[in-house]
């Protein structure tokens, strides 16, 4: 059954997927555990896509435009992959690569997903999180969007990562930050949303910061 929903995933366009058990998220803030969004939740699939390196050297309407777009690709993904969980005899959610999320701080502007997608990636053996956040993976470093679908089938998770993709003592990506929004291991959401965004000439917001990504060297 694992093998058949990774093959299915990767033929809908997934680049990589992988199976955590619920358990591996147990310590998530309650409201962002699998349980939370699926009743009776026993796994998660990851899937992830990458983007090409050619988007963190462009303009910022360019990287706009593809995170966009490849979110969509992964929402359709993940919809797919949970309507085949459910014809195999499950019950299954997908969660969407760029929300949702219930929890706002208004004075924060900290929004908290309805499931963290780099914890579960990371928790399906992808890869492991930068000092930035951001997933790093083998085969495309931070180079990856992601997203999830929640199921009732109990899965095989697939082994961890055991190595540290972190470059031991680097801290590129907090020293390339403007905002000085991150430390390692977290990110100061409303610093970083005073400069993440740019507005172009014709009111339009898109993505307007990707320093921490274009520094890490993996």
């Amino acid at each position: 059954m694992e093998q058949a929903i990774k093959q299915f995933a990767r033929e809908r366009g997934a680049d990589l997927v992988g199976i955590t058990s619920v358990e591996r998220l147990a310590e998530a803030p309650a409201g962002s555990r699998p349980e939370d969004s699926l009743k009776g939740a026993k796994s998660v699939i990851s899937l992830a896509k990458c983007f090409p390196a050619g988007a963190l050297f462009s303009r910022p309407a360019n990287y706009g435009s593809t995170m966009l777009s490849i979110y969509n690709y992964l929402d359709h993904i993940a919809v797919d992959v949970a309507n085949y969980l459910e014809q195999k005899g499950g019950r299954a959610i997908p969660m969407l690569a760029d929300a949702p999320y219930d929890h706002w701080e208004v004075e924060n502007t900290y929004g908290r997903g309805n499931l963290s997608h780099k914890h579960a990636a990371q928790a399906a053996g992808l890869g492991r999180m930068g000092k930035n956040t951001l997933l790093l993976t083998p085969a495309y470093g931070n180079r990856v969007l992601l997203a999830s679908v929640i199921t009732d089938l109990a899965l095989e998770p697939d082994p961890l990562v055991q190595e540290e993709f972190c470059i031991d003592g680097c801290t590129k990506c907090i020293e390339a930050c403007p905002v000085k929004a991150i430390a390692p291991g977290k990110v100061t959401q409303k610093l970083c949303r005073t400069n993440v965004m740019t507005k172009l000439p014709r009111g339009k917001e898109v993505y307007g910061c990707w320093e921490c990504r274009k520094a890490c060297p993996r």
